[in-house]
């Protein structure tokens, strides 16, 4: 090799190495400047991200009580300990100390911590448990504790932190009433009243913050609580506002009426004017009301404090209103049921596979049994098995639905001379479940009639004027009892055929409503419907929802003493 092809090989080896290092360096810039622009991304995410969270005003935390974490079993024995006590004396003041911070600080504070939200319950079981002793007897310990509880969890109730801790704590408060002093009934305490109106009157609680407020409200109300003049005035003007409300934006229209029926209930319980049977009257007709709200409204007619004067309202016209509304919950269940219906027949299950193992002989002679007891009718003995597993737990389980007991025997069946008739059939659960709903919507109606939970075992009787002591009766005329005594003989009979056990199918059922529901439609445009009632079936059997009829029970105050829980959550 010459000099000079040497001196060109070494020149572009450098050229080469400089290229190199030229595109490693362009490498290098460019990761950089990747680098810098992701972090500057990051950098504005971050401050949009924060500027969303102020905006939003994030819901506060209260912090734990590490001391109370960290010795959490201990601390929980002294607890049950401390409730039942009736010498504190008994107990270290370290350990009292201790009990008193389990109670008012580590149970709130952990309800608002937003990774505990699924253990809300678990972590407000002790509360209730001491709450439900407290209401059974007051020991000094029991006292003690409710009021720390008390102290603890008004100040989640009030304050920003999350609705499903704030909604937890106002049911905790909204518990808490006084022993009664005889038989009466547990009084709610007065500050219930007081915490919970403020809360639902601002309108910038969350949805379920405000619900919470007003269904303790309701409670407190209707257990007797006391309510003065001014806070009287005030809570009426706020449920008249809600009852003439439309749902606000983001509210569905039934949970609008659900809170609704709330409204009607405190105005039921609280009013002292039987005027406003005329306010009930006018929802339960609006046809614009869903049943949800209207229904209930009828069913307040019974909570009304005075009987309606007569010529208050006009009774056939609200009767045809509310035949109206059975009908609309009539189609609902027939909707329902259509809906649910399956598109093919479900396969027969095979039979079990010891029935297999039988002997022939054995399985003959079953079979002549089975001939011999009228079991002609395409009914093995496996399905007679499951009728009566399955007509007997209804019949436990619904006691509304009229079964007479005594013809349980044999699967349900009656016996007759020397075979055998089905009287009833199983029923389907999606039956039962229409059928209970559809016979509370007639309770509900029967009670705004007659002012009372009793069934209707006879029209004539039922609007004899000794008989007349309440609810829509006592507001009509004497010249539209005729109309009226007409109405309750048809609706016997729709009762009598909604509770017909001879269909036992859904699609069966369904044909009976559709009968029904033309009936209605009848009633609902003032049409006579010529058809007698039957006497087995009255109408209104069992019991009504306890909040649609209980009456405000007696208004016994706690006692007045300065030991009690009222004077501890005082101070």
């Amino acid at each position: 090799m010459t000099r000079t092809s040497h001196h060109s090989s070494d020149a572009q080896i450098g050229h080469a190495e400089a290229k190199a290092i030229a595109i490693e360096s362009s490498r290098l810039r460019q990761r950089a400047v990747a680098a810098m622009m992701t972090f500057i991304l990051l950098v504005v995410m971050a401050m949009l991200a924060s500027n969303a969270s102020a905006q939003a005003k994030p819901y506060e935390v209260l912090d734990v009580d590490k001391q109370v974490q960290d010795n959490l079993g201990t601390v929980e024995r002294w607890a049950r300990s401390f409730i039942s006590l009736s010498d504190l004396s008994a107990m270290p003041d370290n350990q009292q100390t201790a009990v008193r911070r389990y109670f008012q600080l580590y149970i709130p504070a952990m309800i608002t911590q937003p990774d505990k939200l699924e253990k809300i319950n678990e972590t407000m079981a002790p509360a209730y448990a001491t709450a439900s002793r407290a209401v059974r007897s007051q020991s000094p310990g029991t006292r003690k504790a409710m009021g720390w509880l008390y102290a603890g969890m008004k100040r989640v109730a009030t304050g920003n932190y999350h609705p499903p801790a704030r909604i937890n704590a106002i049911s905790f408060i909204c518990r808490l009433a006084a022993p009664s002093q005889g038989r009466g009934l547990p009084t709610p305490y007065p500050f219930i009243l007081t915490d919970m109106k403020p809360i639902y009157l601002d309108k910038t609680n969350p949805e379920g913050v405000r619900a919470a407020a007003l269904q303790g409200l309701e409670h407190y109300v209707r257990f007797g609580g006391r309510v003065d003049d001014a806070s009287l005035a005030e809570l009426t003007a706020a449920m008249n506002e809600l009852l003439d409300s439309d749902p606000p934006a983001g509210r569905d229209p039934l949970a609008h009426a659900f809170m609704q029926r709330y409204a009607v209930s405190i105005l039921s319980y609280t009013s002292k004017d039987a005027a406003i049977g005329k306010q009930f009257v006018s929802i339960s007709t609006d046809e614009d009301k869903p049943n949800l709200i209207g229904l209930h409204s009828a069913a307040a007619l019974a909570s009304l404090p005075e009987a309606m004067k007569k010529g208050d309202v006009q009774a056939t016209e609200v009767l045809q209103k509310w035949a109206g509304r059975l009908q609309t919950a009539f189609e609902g269940e027939i909707a329902r049921l259509e809906a649910m219906e399956k598109k093919q027949k479900t396969q027969q299950q095979p039979a079990a596979p010891d029935s297999f193992l039988k002997s022939t002989a054995e399985s003959t002679a079953t079979s002549r049994r089975g001939a011999g007891m009228g079991m002609d009718m395409g009914m093995d003995m496996e399905s007679m098995g499951s009728g009566y597993g399955s007509g007997y737990s209804e019949s436990m389980d619904d006691p509304t639905m009229g079964y007479d007991m005594s013809m349980m025997g044999g699967s349900g069946m009656g016996m007759y001379g020397g075979g055998m008739r089905v009287t009833e059939k199983p029923q389907p659960p999606e039956v039962t479940a229409s059928r209970k709903k559809l016979n509370f919507a007639l309770q509900q109606i029967v009670l705004g009639l007659t002012g009372k939970p009793d069934a209707i075992e006879d029209a004539d009787a039922a609007t004899k004027a000794e008989n007349i002591k309440g609810g829509l009766l006592a507001g009509a005329s004497p010249n539209e009892l005729t109309t009226v005594r007409a109405w309750i003989t048809a609706m016997i009979d729709v009762q009598t055929a909604l509770n017909d056990k001879s269909v036992g199918s859904a699609r069966e059922f369904s044909k009976k409503l559709t009968e029904q529901t033309e009936v209605l439609a009848s009633l609902s445009r003032g049409e006579a419907v010529k058809k007698k009632a039957t006497t087995d079936q009255p109408f209104f059997f069992g019991n009504p929802e306890a909040d649609a009829s209980a009456a405000a029970p007696a208004t016994e105050q706690p006692a007045d003493d300065a030991d009690s829980l009222e004077a501890l959550m005082s101070q």
